[in-house]
Formats: C-alpha cells, sequence, structure tokens
C-alpha cells in the first residue's frame, strides 16, 4: 500500500516537473534574449550627391545588418573636418584623392579604404570663347582654389602640355567665387563645378573649356578612416564597406526610393539631386578591385596618387612624400566575394 502511493507521488511530481519543464521553455521563448548593442562610428561627409548611398545604407539598415550603428554628419569646411578625424570625434571622413595625397604626407593619421565615386562632369574649366584649346590658357588670367581639386585638375591639364602655373596668371579663390568671377568677366578662365559650368554657357562669351567627364579619373572621391579605429574596431569599417555596396547596388536597382531618401539626407530636392547626379559615378565593388588594382592589373590610384604629391611638391603645398603603399588599407576589398 506504502508502496503503491509512493509510486502515485512520483509519478505526479514526474508530470509536475515536466510540466514546470515545457512552461519554462515557453517563458524562455518569448522573453527578447539580451543582444551586444552595435558598434557605434560617424562618417563626416560634405553636402555632394556622390555621398548620397551612405544615407541609403543607414535607412535600409545595412549598415546595422553588419553590426555596426552609423552616424552621418555634415562637415563642409575641410579644417574642422581634419580636425575633427584627427581628433578621432568622427572615425572616417570623405577625402578626395589629390587631397588626401597633401594631407598623408603630413601626418593625418588616416588610410584609404574605398573608393566612393568619380566626378563625371561636375568640375571644368570654364573659358572665354577665344580660348578653344588647353594650349591657349598659356598666358592668361585664371581663377581657382589653391590646394584644392580644381588646382589639381588644372595643374594636371596643363603638365600634359608640358606646362605649369608659372605659364598662367592665377588669381586664388573658393571655386564658387572663381565661377562667379568668370560670369563678371573679371577672368579670362575658371576651374569650377556646377552650377557655375551653366552658368558659363548662358553667357555670351563663355563655354566650358573641359570638364571630368572627359579626364576621368583625375577627380575622384575616396572613404578614409582613423588609423587607431581600423585597429581596434576591423569589423565596423569591414560593415562600412560592405554597407556602402550595398546601398550602391539598391541606387540602382530601387532608383527612385534611393533618390528620395539621398536627396532628403542631403538636404536636397529630389529633382535637384537626379540633375546632380547626371554629374557624378557612383564605384560599386567591381570598380574598386579594378581602380586598386586587385584582379591582377596595376590599380590607378598608385600612379594618381603619387601624382598628385609630385603636384604638390611642385606647388610648395607639400615638402615631403610618403608611399602609396603606407597609406591604403585593401585587406576589406580583398576579403569581399561577389
Amino acid at each position: 500500500m506504502i508502496g503503491a502511493r509512493m509510486d502515485q507521488r512520483l509519478k505526479v511530481s514526474g508530470v509536475l516537473l515536466v510540466a514546470a519543464l515545457v512552461i519554462a521553455v515557453a517563458l524562455y521563448s518569448l522573453w527578447p534574449i539580451p543582444r551586444s548593442s552595435p558598434a557605434k562610428a560617424t562618417v563626416a561627409i560634405v553636402t555632394w550627391v556622390g555621398y548620397g548611398p551612405f544615407f541609403v545604407a543607414k535607412e535600409k539598415g545595412f549598415f546595422r545588418n553588419h553590426g555596426a550603428d552609423v552616424d552621418i554628419v555634415k562637415i563642409e569646411d575641410l579644417a574642422p573636418r581634419h580636425s575633427a578625424l584627427t581628433s578621432g570625434s568622427v572615425q572616417f571622413s570623405i577625402s578626395t584623392l589629390d587631397l588626401f595625397a597633401n594631407e598623408a604626407p603630413q601626418g593625418l593619421p588616416a588610410v584609404c579604404i574605398l573608393k566612393l565615386t568619380d566626378s563625371y562632369g561636375a568640375d571644368g574649366i570654364i573659358a572665354r570663347k577665344t580660348i578653344q584649346s588647353l594650349p591657349d590658357l598659356r598666358g592668361r588670367t585664371i581663377a581657382f582654389e589653391k590646394g584644392t581639386p580644381s588646382h589639381f585638375f588644372l595643374i594636371s591639364l596643363l603638365e600634359t602640355l608640358g606646362l605649369s602655373v608659372k605659364d598662367i596668371a592665377p588669381k586664388y579663390m573658393t571655386a564658387g567665387d572663381a565661377g562667379a568671377a568668370f560670369v563678371a568677366g573679371s577672368v579670362d578662365a575658371a576651374v569650377t563645378w556646377e552650377p557655375w559650368l551653366t552658368k558659363a554657357r548662358e553667357t555670351s562669351f563663355g563655354h566650358v573649356l573641359v570638364t571630368s567627364r572627359e579626364r576621368p579619373g583625375l577627380l575622384l572621391y575616396i572613404l578614409v578612416v582613423h588609423r587607431d579605429f581600423l585597429r581596434r574596431q576591423p569589423k565596423v569599417v569591414e560593415a562600412l564597406v560592405r554597407g556602402w555596396f550595398e546601398a550602391v547596388e539598391f541606387s540602382r536597382t530601387h532608383a527612385d526610393e534611393a533618390n528620395v531618401i539621398m536627396a532628403k539626407g542631403l538636404g536636397l530636392e529630389k529633382a535637384e539631386f537626379v540633375e546632380m547626379m547626371k554629374g557624378d559615378r557612383l564605384s560599386d565593388y567591381a570598380e574598386n578591385r579594378r581602380y586598386f588594382g586587385l584582379d591582377g592589373a596595376p590599380g590607378p590610384f598608385f600612379d594618381t596618387f603619387n601624382r598628385a604629391q609630385s603636384v604638390w611638391l611642385g606647388e610648395g603645398l607639400i615638402t615631403k612624400t610618403v608611399s602609396a603603399e603606407q597609406v591604403v588599407d585593401l585587406t576589406f576589398l580583398r576579403a569581399l566575394t561577389k
């Protein structure tokens, strides 16, 4: 009798134990599992359409899907953007290749990890109609901003003709002021960008002599990362690279939706953004492989970087150079597969 009661109690206890386990499993499945927050990072950009994919990557969750919580800040002027990157208050920054070739020899603690976009007609030289070719610039008054992509573009073109800044009469001013000075008839030519290219065409005396569309590969935009952050947070760097390429692809396959996101992020009207994009060409993974020479053929990055340093040396803006191989990290591009 006692044994029977004991067996009954054991059976009841077993049933209760199983029921408790079932309930516990059910509650556990409903209870949110704590997860580590994505690592944070900040990218500094300027207001240019070529940087629009950063907003797509953030909005569509591409960065977060790869474990990064990315903020995007606009720092329009070079000096504060340089200071923010150097101090580490931002970890990534956009740059132009020629500008990077100016800053890297002077100790900028950053390396290039990605080509973002090419100027494809958005920049150029406007000139009087009496100036019909680049050799005609000899002896003319040309307005441009010193130490900028405009400066590099002009000197690079002059050098192909065996000319230098000594063969022209330079007037240093911002690209916007250069365009305005030309339209006002104060200079013979100017190196500038839109909307001044269009405004030059609208004058009775001016035209567009050459743009970055006809001379590709000189004016392009890159992403650089602080060296210390790259060493401490390589997964976040990888997330930025992957997120960029996914955003570029999304902008092609879902152009209308992407254009809305990018225009909003940059503070532009959608129609204005779409028009400006005609002068820009986004760089996808295949273009990055080509540009950095990952498919066997030498990549243009290294030659253009060295050429830019040569220009800045000749112009007296830098006093020493660095090896291009020292200021680029292709680890993350090499790790990607199609």
